[in-house]
């Protein structure tokens, strides 16, 4: 069986402080209208850095705890 899971995003509200988890729709329309190229700022947050912009820190999700491959499995065919 193929195991992977897609990367997850979260903003950080520079007026809140807590993060929340974003779509990958939602993270590309925000780093399109900041950056001048999209890639190398998601490229920046696979590294482990955050990427700023005028609304809010956004980063790679961490994962907490275990990789569960019950959840994970693909049939590959």
């Amino acid at each position: 069986m193929l195991m992977f899971e897609l990367p997850r995003y979260e903003v950080k509200d520079h007026e809140c402080g807590d993060w929340k988890e974003l779509s990958e729709l939602e993270l590309m329309d925000e780093i399109y209208k900041t950056h001048k190229r999209v890639s190398p700022a998601i490229k920046e947050m696979i590294m482990g850095k955050e990427v700023k912009t005028p609304h809010g820190i956004f980063r790679l999700k961490s994962k907490g705890g275990e990789f569960n491959q019950k959840q994970s499995e693909v049939p590959v065919r």
